[in-house]
Formats: structure tokens, sequence, C-alpha cells
């Protein structure tokens, strides 16, 4: 029986709370320690994960086992904040897991920290009381999350708006775009000040994360193009230039990268990620 992954869209309601949620299950599946581990791509969004069984261990970067295995386990509902750089994880036995990825101003709006030490109570409260099963756990966060999110919209109208979008690129645009309409101010340190003050981010930092999903986009939907056509396609100076941004928020070459997607276990989550596109 192979492990269960599964990728998990918001209904429309949240669609501009919730980015997406992934599901793993390796519980009674045999596999190699290396096998067990799992590796993640820089973002800027909070993620929120719960582990409903087993244990697992989480490092920045890309590190080898011995780095892992001597970070303390993870509590089972933790959070973590907007991050430039990969991670990985791993766990040392059968693990049943999600991790949910929420927009940085549905965080704030719904009580959370730039800061993420813990959750918001609404969104602690889901992931401590789903279900451990996959098909139930979606459902169950988002309809404990649906009334929490339809009023933080009624009472911070100003700050929230969403694209409604599953594309990060596409919020990223959006917000970008809010902060640069809102308010009095139209200069740059006024635009940026209000980025930082929604998202924690920085106008180029969005941009960078939209521009590296966009190259996802086009290898999902052209995977026999080169990468120098990928690079010129997504608007890279070069192949180079694609390369350093990719490493950037993956740890590996767009070249090696892509190979250990079509072919390793745990890069599961870049091919669930694919799905959306």
């Amino acid at each position: 029986m192979p492990p269960q992954s599964k990728l998990c869209l918001p209904p429309p309601a949240l669609a501009s709370c919730a980015a997406a949620a992934v599901y793993r299950d390796t519980t009674g599946v045999t596999l190699a320690a290396q096998d067990r581990l799992n590796y993640f791509p820089a973002t800027p969004l909070f993620t929120v994960t719960r582990v409903f069984e087993g244990q697992l261990h989480m490092a920045k970067g890309v590190v080898d086992m011995q780095a892992l295995t001597a970070q303390p386990p993870l509590a089972r509902v933790s959070a973590n904040p907007p991050h430039a750089y990969p991670i990985c994880s791993w766990s040392p036995s059968g693990l049943r897991a999600a991790t949910v990825a929420i927009y940085p101003d549905a965080w704030l709006a719904l009580g959370g920290s730039l800061d993420a030490k813990t959750p918001p109570p609404a969104i602690m409260e889901a992931m401590t009381n789903a279900s451990p099963a996959a098909p139930a756990f979606w459902s169950e966060v988002c309809a404990h999350l649906a009334p929490h999110w339809h009023q933080a919209r009624q009472d911070r109208p100003p700050l929230i708006g969403g694209s409604g979008s599953h594309r990060l690129a596409d919020w990223a645009r959006h917000i970008t775009t809010r902060a640069a309409l809102s308010g009095t101010g139209r200069s740059m340190r006024s635009i940026e000040r209000r980025l930082r003050h929604w998202t924690g981010q920085t106008a180029q930092s969005l941009a960078f994360f939209a521009k590296v999903e966009d190259l996802h986009v086009y290898r999902t939907q052209n995977p026999q193009a080169s990468l120098a056509e990928i690079a010129a396609i997504a608007d890279f100076s070069d192949q180079s230039h694609m390369g350093r941004a990719v490493k950037r928020a993956t740890g590996f070459s767009p070249a090696r990268l892509n190979q250990l997607i079509d072919t390793q276990e745990p890069f599961w989550c870049y091919r669930l990620l694919a799905e959306r596109f």
C-alpha cells in the first residue's frame, strides 16, 4: 500500500483565507528512512501543522538526516511563519499529519501575529478538533473556520479581500495592487509599509514568490519544454537567473529538482502542488 497524500483546496467562502491544505498518511506503509523525508519550498504564507499520529521533526533548509533527528518533535499543533528558505521534515515511523496554509492578511484578521508563535484561536481549535481521517479532516476544518472568517471580513473590510484564487501568485499580485491603491500615500515607501503591515513581506519578496510559482505552472503544463524555454517564458533574464531563484526557494537546481519531483517519494508535496495547475 503506498502512502496517502492529498491536496485540499478551500471552498469559495474561504478562498481568500486559506490557500490550501496537504494531508499525508504513511501509517502501515513500509518506507526506507530516507523516504520518510518531506521537502517543502519557501513560502510567504503561514502554515499550521497537525500531527495526528507519529512524530515529525522539522529543520530549516535542506539538511541531512542527522540534523533532522537532532530536532525535537513538533507539538501536536504547531505554527510556522512565512519563510524565504526551504524546509524539510522527517518522521521516524508511520505518520498521519496535515498542514494548512493561510494567507498573512487573513492570519492577522483572525487574531494572529506576524511572529506566529501560536495559531489564532479559531485555527488552533479547528486543527485540534479535526478528524484524523482524510475525507473528514478538511471539511471539518473549513466548517469551523467559515463563521470566524465571515465575521473577520465584516469587522475589517478595508484590509481583507483576496482574489478568491488558489494561486499564490494571484494573491501576491492582488494584495500588492491593493496596497498601491489603499490609503492616502501612493509612494513606494507607503506601499511597502502597508505590505509589511498586512503580510510581513516586501513587494520584492512577494514578486519573487509569484514568479517561482509561475515557473512551477509552466513546468507542469509544459513538461517537455527546456529549462531555457521556461526561463524565457517566465521572464527571467537567462537560465542562470532562473536557477538562482529556484535554488533559493527549494534548495535545488531546476534540473535536479525536476528529477527529484518525478522520481523521489520525499518530494510528494511538490507533486501535489502541481495538481492546482
